[in-house]
């Protein structure tokens, strides 16, 4: 309300100053007009002059004729004595015209208004005055003033009421962004707890499914190990032990995430990680006939963190760009070092992506694959693994064709 009265104040203020100007020279206008005035009777106290006889004639209820005699003494055509002494220092100064207040014209039997009197010659050496009411003039002079006055009323009402009008729709669609602000920002926590929601469910969904594979796996884990008549069976015992146990340790960590508990970190290296990732997804490769190339400088720091977590993430990354590759494309897996963290970049030359995609790539049961290719979980996975990490997962589209997903982890 404050704001609104100050620029209301501000913009009339603004009309006054502007008109301050126009004021100022009407008044000079008025100034001027009355100036000509004062010559016109100059000019007609030179005619007066050249003619005495006709000035009796002259006189007349807003103008009078003043003679001087030879004794300097002011009078009328008719002989009546004039008392002015503002006439005669104008007589003695040689001057044309002079200016006579209201009280001095009233004294001369004018109306008690400004007049003016304009001085000439005779021909034996004195002086002719015509004094005249300035009256019309000073009427056309107030007139304008008053129409002026006018105007910059009208003005500044205008300006008020119009400024008072555009100030309200300035408020009401303050108040409509206010509104839409508040709706959007509702819209998004409304998004948000459905993201919460959604991963809640799928850790409830993957504390169930852990609970009901571990049976199985323990049997197939006891199963196994009876099958060690000779050496192939034996060994293929063992790796089939291996990645059982491999199941439950994941099953184990998804089940902490899934919890909230902090993971059971160590110290890794990028190369080990992206190594064993790459030897998980390898046989999807070769039959998707995709290659995969991974580089890691030699220099590369160790990351801290559990490391089934990381190399499931890793997975889930180098299968999605597998997935998003045609047959004689390229996967690349690059390690970078980038303000303390070291970043894995898995990068393909397939379709893309668009914004809108990436933005809701992490959000749980999102997937642009066709029904039973895909479940939506693994980027949201991923993620939750990133965040799990003190670390951050960015999926964006690369600008010479493709995308590229960016998991960075602290060192």
């Amino acid at each position: 309300m404050r704001r609104r009265a100050l620029l209301l104040i501000a913009m009339i203020v603004a009309v006054v100053l502007v008109s301050i100007p126009l004021y100022l020279d009407a008044a000079r206008e008025g100034d001027a007009a009355l100036s000509d005035f004062a010559r016109e009777q100059a000019a007609l106290a030179d005619a007066v002059a050249s003619s005495a006889s006709s000035a009796r004639g002259l006189e007349r209820p807003d103008a009078l004729i003043v003679l001087e005699s030879a004794a300097g003494v002011l009078h009328r055509p008719d002989g009546t004595v004039v008392i002015s002494a503002a006439v005669t220092d104008a007589i003695t100064r040689g001057e044309r015209t002079v200016r006579l207040s209201r009280p001095e014209a009233f004294a001369l039997g004018l109306p008690s208004r400004m007049a003016v009197a304009g001085i000439g010659k005779a021909a034996d050496g004195h002086a002719v005055v015509v004094v005249a009411t300035a009256l019309r003039v000073r009427d056309r002079e107030r007139h304008a003033r008053n129409r002026l006055f006018l105007g910059i009323a009208l003005a500044t009402l205008l300006v008020g009421v119009f400024g008072g009008l555009a100030l309200r729709i300035q408020r009401k669609e303050l108040v409509l962004e206010r509104e839409l602000a508040m709706k959007e920002a509702e819209k998004a926590r409304e998004e948000r707890l459905a993201r919460a929601d959604k991963l809640a469910t799928m850790g409830a969904f993957a504390t169930g499914i852990a609970h009901e594979i571990a049976t199985p796996l323990a049997v197939i884990a006891a199963r196994t190990e009876m099958l060690s008549d000779d050496d192939r069976r034996a060994r293929a015992a063992q790796i089939i032990v291996e990645q059982t146990d491999k199941i439950s340790g994941i099953i184990r960590s998804f089940l902490a995430l899934a919890r909230g508990e902090s993971p059971e970190r160590s110290k890794l290296a990028p190369l080990d990680l992206l190594s064993s990732a790459k030897g998980m997804v390898e046989h999807r490769f070769e039959a998707a006939e995709v290659a995969l190339d991974i580089t890691v400088p030699k220099d590369a720091p160790m990351v801290f963190g559990e490391p089934r977590l990381l190399e499931q993430a890793l997975v889930n990354l180098l299968l999605n760009a597998c997935d998003a590759s045609q047959p004689g494309q390229h996967v690349r897996a690059v390690v970078r070092m980038e303000e303390g963290r070291v970043c894995f970049c898995v990068e393909d030359d397939g379709m893309g992506i668009s914004a809108d995609v990436a933005a809701r790539a992490t959000e749980p049961f999102f997937t642009t694959k066709p029904a039973g290719a895909g479940t939506g979980l693994g980027l949201a996975i991923t993620n939750e693994i990133a965040k799990h990490h003190q670390g951050r997962f960015v999926i964006t589209a690369r600008p010479e064709g493709g995308t590229v997903a960016r998991l960075d982890v602290p060192t």
